[in-house]
């Protein structure tokens, strides 16, 4: 059993909504996982990283010490409205992910694939004939964006409006709180909306479901509906597109590994668990500490904000070998970019999908693409790192004219929480 640091020295000033940060992100939690993997910094009235995979994976696995209670953010977001299930403890957070399970699952993903493709392929038909794009704008970003507003039921054409109201909530929220708080203004009030429209006749979507679904006999307030609706939004719209321009950005700088990718399709499921991994778009979530603790010999008080690095842990020398590199033939890669434990990510199967599809697509219509112009990330990579504007040039190519299937929600809807 180790022993208990009892210092109150701090141990680091490193602030991950900084500029320095999103710049150099892995170095400096490679540097803090080597010289001191439970850490506790200054910024921001004082917080704990957790960097090793270790230190990691005992914190998810342990929700009675680390609590996902609201307020805990670093810094803390625009409003108290918890983001539901991912601000709820058990036992009622299951209750919740109950009435999400059915949507999210492999089989209404394997449903929705044709879809998927069709929309991707509709996306690059309106610039594959130019030779050049960002596909951060033009691909990664709407694809994700227009099926999470599908899903739901909302008007799949205001997405950039969604977009530019998510990245406010999530990417300025550290600089810019006036701007902050109206995003989340447009963005609950869109959504009380939304709700509103719905009281009478349910339009299919995801949100109809919800309103018709219950917990312990009691239907969902307009809180909850919120809660989960700017959860789905959050995920559906900035990770999976923030994965797909981390990977472009690999490939682009690894002929070989683009030529693997080309010539091997069978490859795309372990590239994919790969670049999760190497490339992990949600760097890492809060947790509350519930009561004074030893743990992996730092001893935490009750009240103490933790951050669970999971990119730093999915490139712990101790579990992954040759950690910094692209390893498509990985004899094991339990990374956990998704978490893991009772907050497993509810959305990886529809993130793994559109990523597979927008990278194979990408790949088979422009197979050549290059970067050509300066990369453009999100200004603060604190929570997602994720690029915002991504120039390419390639040989143009001819119009596809996919047909877009209707929406069809997935055949097992949230109503089923109903008693």
């Amino acid at each position: 059993m180790t022993a208990v640091e009892e210092t109150d020295s701090i141990d680091t000033d490193l602030d991950h909504h900084s500029d320095d940060f999103r710049e150099y992100n892995y170095a400096r939690m490679a540097e803090l996982r080597e010289r001191c993997p439970v850490a506790k910094s200054s910024s921001w009235g004082g917080f704990w990283f957790f960097t090793s995979y270790d230190a990691v994976f005992d914190a998810c696995r342990d929700h009675d010490l680390f609590s996902s209670h609201m307020s805990k953010a670093v810094p803390r977001g625009a409003n108290e409205t918890p983001f539901i299930p991912i601000d709820i403890d058990p036992p009622r957070l299951q209750k919740y992910r109950k009435l999400l399970l059915p949507a999210m699952s492999p089989t209404a993903a394997e449903s929705q694939r044709a879809e998927l493709t069709a929309i991707t392929n509709s996306l690059i038909d309106a610039f594959i004939v130019s030779g050049a794009a960002d596909l951060a704008e033009e691909l990664f970003t709407p694809l994700p964006a227009r099926w999470i507003l599908r899903l739901l039921g909302f008007d799949e054409d205001r997405w950039p409006e969604w977009i530019s109201w998510l990245h406010t909530l999530v990417h300025d929220r550290a600089t810019d709180m006036d701007k902050t708080i109206e995003a989340a203004g447009h963005l609950y009030g869109t959504i009380a909306r939304e709700v509103e429209v719905r009281r009478g006749a349910r339009p299919p979507g995801l949100l109809s479901d919800l309103m018709d679904a219950e917990i312990d006999g009691v239907p969902l307030n307009d809180e909850e509906l919120g809660g989960i609706v700017v959860l789905l939004l959050l995920g559906g719209m900035d990770t999976t597109a923030g994965l797909t321009g981390n990977a472009l950005l690999r490939i682009d700088a690894d002929p070989a590994l683009r030529r693997r990718l080309i010539d091997d399709p069978s490859v795309l499921d372990a590239a994919t668990e790969e670049f999760l991994r190497h490339d992990t778009p949600a760097q890492g979530l809060t947790r509350l500490v519930t009561r004074d603790a030893a743990f992996h010999g730092r001893q935490l008080r009750k009240g103490d904000r933790v951050m669970l690095m999971f990119a730093a842990a999915n490139r712990d020398p101790a579990v992954f070998e040759r950690p910094d590199e692209i390893v498509l033939d990985r004899p094991s890669n339990r990374h956990m970019a998704f978490a893991l434990g009772v907050h497993r990510c509810l959305g990886s199967n529809f993130a793994r999908l559109m990523f597979k599809t927008m990278l194979s697509e990408t790949l088979r219509r422009m197979p050549d693409v290059q970067v050509s112009g300066a990369v453009e990330r999100l200004p603060d990579a604190g929570d997602v790192y994720a690029v915002k504007h991504l120039p390419v040039r390639f040989t143009p190519g001819s119009v596809e004219n996919p047909v877009v299937p209707a929406y069809s929600s997935p055949d097992s809807s949230a109503a089923k929480g109903r008693k």
